[in-house]
């Protein structure tokens, strides 16, 4: 007597499907609900589910367990997941000061953090600073950039020891000849740990050029240099100077450069009526998104070296104040860690993929300030079918894919990862509906690690998997968007809090995988302390 294989044992097909690569069981988790059922509720998929997501694929001879992947592996993502599982007081590891000449006050720095090293631009000085966020003193530079201050845009990418600068054009352009290209700005590649031009840059410097559509007088206002791995992207829109008529061009550019083979392509995006640079996000080397003002997120996948971007459109909740006609909207996101690294040993252990990446959406208008945690996984190529609809609206994704908390504008957001670092005012976690208080200058605040990694959440309401003991498990109230309808997303979220206070006025937070940076302004002085949870006891593999 035949046997149809969803009539064998929930053991036997756990056993088969964990054979199988880390897409198939998603997509066969998809086919009906016997599959569903027992990918969810399977501790040994779930791992090798999120190992995948995490970006930690083994390779060569190494000693594998049941579950298909190698124990040094999943021992390493158990670690590094068990540094955030709960509240904790700030273990300072490193800690030292940095001096500028110029004077922080209410204005900071302009600054970042990855693998460990500190940077920041002083445009008053036009100097570059990078610090080693530990003993080690090779790591950290100080050099001036060439040109006017403020004439150049620059950014640090640390893996790949690059530094981009962009030389804008200080007067604009003349433009005689409509079908003539005309120059924009040059970019140059150098060394970050020697101020020597990049090795593995294909030319010194790349001009980048632009077609202008009538004869007038332009500006091309830039945006700062994005690096992901051998590519950079430079976000543009171009402004008509023309006494008698100035006005801004429809549309938003974005100049594509391989910097390792030495080629530049320009695109051509979209229409918006606000052309605001500091909308703009990378995802990775092929995508990236724009928020337009309207309250349309617009998702942009490069196809080829001559053909045109292929646009996707998603829709953001239709709550008034979420909108660019009358706020301020910022992004935070996970930082690249695309590329050749000149520098392997800066690299974290584990790099997480789209399917395990957040990008917070902040908005700041003057009332109902708020935040939207958006799941990347909704970027990536499984969800991403060939036969979706251009304009995807809100009810189709946002759901399932977002949260929304309220927020207030002093409160300092980081993100790597699933994690998003949050700034609070006390001990608390804000709800819809709920009246927030700004930092007081004067006072302190409280670091809240926030992970929205569904496999870890599905692993912890387990009750066979002994690595995921009483995790604080939270879920977003319930919110009206204007039209009456109800927003809510069910996704939950684990909450954890460093017990320490710091002091709020010049700090900022800087969370990366393994550790938190936070920095404090004064005078002349930036002050740099990076902190590590206490690793909990990760228990012996699960296979053994």
């Amino acid at each position: 007597m035949a046997v149809g294989f969803l009539s064998l044992p929930t053991e036997l097909i756990c056993h088969i499907l964990i054979l199988l690569h880390p897409r198939d069981i998603s997509r066969c988790a998809m086919t009906c609900n016997i599959f569903w059922l027992v990918v969810q509720n399977s501790v040994y998929i779930q791992y090798k589910l999120e190992i995948y997501a995490q970006g930690l694929i083994s390779t060569g001879t190494v000693t594998m367990n049941s579950t298909g992947v190698s124990k040094k592996t999943l021992c390493s993502l158990k670690k590094n997941q068990s540094l955030w599982r709960s509240d904790f007081h700030a273990t300072t590891t490193f800690e030292t000061v940095v001096t500028t000449a110029a004077t922080w006050g209410r204005m900071l720095p302009i600054q970042d953090v990855k693998c460990g090293l500190w940077w920041s631009h002083s445009l008053r000085e036009n100097k570059f600073y990078i610090q080693g966020c530990d003993p080690n003193p090779t790591l950290s530079q100080t050099w001036s950039i060439a040109g006017d201050v403020g004439s150049s845009l620059t950014t640090f990418d640390a893996l790949q020891d690059l530094i981009v600068v962009c030389s804008e054009h200080p007067y604009g352009v003349n433009v005689t000849n409509a079908k003539q290209d005309y120059h924009v700005c040059w970019v140059e590649f150098r060394l970050a740990s020697s101020q020597r031009l990049h090795p593995s840059a294909a030319c010194t410097s790349l001009e980048c050029k632009h077609t202008f559509g009538a004869p007038s007088y332009y500006r091309a206002d830039l945006s700062p240099p994005v690096i992901c791995g051998d590519r950079v992207f430079i976000l543009y829109y171009i402004e008509d100077t023309d006494p008698c008529h100035p006005e801004p061009t429809s549309g938003m550019f974005i100049q594509v450069i391989n910097w390792r083979k030495g080629y530049v392509n320009r695109h051509f995006l979209c229409e918006l009526d606000i052309c605001e640079l500091d909308l703009f996000y990378l995802v990775d080397e092929q995508k990236l998104v724009i928020i337009g003002p309207e309250g349309l997120m617009y998702l942009y996948t490069l196809q080829g070296l001559d053909e045109s971007p292929q646009c996707r459109i998603f829709h953001l909740p239709k709550i008034f104040h979420l909108s660019l006609y009358n706020s301020q909207v910022r992004i935070h996101g996970h930082p690249s860690l695309h590329g050749k690294a000149a520098r392997p040993g800066l690299m974290p252990s584990h790099v997480p993929s789209l399917e395990s990446q957040i990008m917070v959406l902040e908005f700041l208008p003057e009332a109902e300030k708020a935040i939207l945690v958006i799941d990347m996984a909704i970027f990536s190529d499984m969800a991403l079918r060939p036969d979706m609809v251009v304009e995807i609206p809100w009810s189709d994704w946002g759901p399932q894919y977002a949260c929304y908390f309220p927020h207030h504008e002093s409160y300092h957001i980081s993100v790597f990862g699933s994690k998003m670092a949050y700034a609070l005012p006390q001990d608390h976690i804000p709800n819809p509906g709920q009246r927030l208080e700004g930092l007081s200058s004067e006072g302190y605040f409280y670091v809240h690690i926030w992970d929205f990694n569904k496999r870890v959440i599905a692993r912890s309401e387990c009750v066979n998997d002994p690595d995921s003991p009483g995790l604080r498990i939270c879920k977003p109230g319930r919110i009206i968007d204007s039209f009456g309808e109800d927003i809510v997303s069910n996704r939950a979220y684990i909450a954890t809090v460093c017990r320490t206070p710091f002091p709020t006025a010049g700090s900022r937070i800087f969370l990366e995988q393994d550790r938190l940076t936070v920095t404090r302004a004064r005078n002349h002085e930036v002050n740099i302390q990076v902190i590590s949870p206490i690793q909990t006891d990760v228990g012996s593999d699960i296979a053994e």
